[in-house]
Parts: structure tokens; sequence; C-alpha cells
């Protein structure tokens, strides 16, 4: 076998490729506080980390469920919680967002909920750096999320030829410059029938 087949990286390693790569191709910039979180959220989803227990009976803890333990918690479980609402919510809304069309919890559900815990962790940590960047993170969801879907895109964890229809489907849900961008690679160009919250 070919060594430019097997490589040795870590995921630390190869999310920080594939991150740098999606923020090129997107025009993203951000801190490097905030790329290093991202990355490390991204290698944490392999491992499992980011949801806290089910509650007992059910097979996940509903995320309404979660953000309503998080107002109640101690300030450091609730800091805890916050910020595993926030970190679930992105990746999923970033990794699985085709997934969501149609459901009762969709991406809009996903972006409030996660910006939401993104913004109270802000607030609660405003003197550090997670300060800073879980207030990027709460302002910029939708574009970290586009970060996210193409990294899952080039990773082939989702379909990489999504069909147009998705896609046009994915841009009238979130607003997604990136997805409206694809459209457009396609030939299509989608209207905005009105302002949306990024």
């Amino acid at each position: 076998m070919s060594a430019e087949l097997v490589t040795a990286r870590t995921p630390l390693e190869f999310f920080r490729d594939q991150l740098e790569r999606a923020m090129q191709h997107q025009k993203v910039s951000t801190s490097a506080f905030t790329e290093y979180y991202l990355v490390n959220l991204l290698a944490g989803s392999l491992r499992g980390e980011l949801l806290p227990r089910a509650e007992p009976g059910l097979d996940e803890t509903p995320l309404a469920l979660l953000y309503a333990r998080a107002l109640s918690a101690s300030r450091g479980e609730r800091a805890r919680l916050l910020r595993a609402l926030g970190d679930t919510t992105l990746f999923v809304a970033g990794f699985f967002a085709d997934s969501l069309s149609g459901k009762l919890a969709d991406f809009d559900y996903y972006r409030t909920l996660g910006g939401r815990a993104y913004g109270r962790l802000s607030h609660e940590e405003e003197r550090g750096p997670g300060g800073a960047v879980f207030g990027e993170l709460a302002g910029r969801f939708t574009q970290f999320a586009d970060l996210l879907a193409e990294i899952s895109e080039n990773s082939r964890l989702a379909g990489a030829n999504a069909s147009v229809l998705q896609l046009y489907e994915r841009w009238l849900q979130t607003g997604s410059p990136r997805a409206a961008r694809l459209l457009a690679e396609r030939g299509l160009a989608p209207v905005a029938v009105g302002a949306r919250e990024q």
C-alpha cells in the first residue's frame, strides 16, 4: 500500500486541516481560540463527548429539557450543561442538517437553543477567552454550522453530492450563504422572501 494512502494523523490534526480548508473555501475567519474550540468539538464528537448521560427511562435527554435543567443548576453544572447543549446543537446542525429537514425540531430549533446556550455561557465566562469564543459561536451559529457541513461532506460522513432539492430546502430552512452559493454554482439563484436571522 502506498504511503500516500495511509497517514498517521490524529483526529485533531485531521479536523484542523478540514476546518482550515472549509474556512478558506467559504472565506470565513475567526479567532485562534474559536478555531481551536471547533477542532476540539469535532475531535470530541468522535469520542462521544457531546451530550451528558440520558435521563433514566429515556434514550436521550430532549434538548429543551437539558436547557431547562441547565438554567436551574449550580454555576459549574450550568456551564457544563450549556456547553454540552451548544456543542451538540452546533454539531448536529452542521454535520446532519439534511436530516433535520421537515422535522419538528428543525435547524431553527437547533440554532435557537444552541445560540442561547452559547450566549448564556458568553455572559457567564466574559472575563476569560471562553466568553469571547462562546459569544462568537452564539452570534455566528449558522456560519459555523456551514463550516461543519462542508467538513461533513468532505469527510464523506454525509452525502457529498447533495441533490439540488436538498440544497434548496437547506437554504430555505437556514438561509445558509453556503447553500445559496452551491445553488448558484448549479445555475440556480435562490430569492429571499424576507430577512433571516444569522
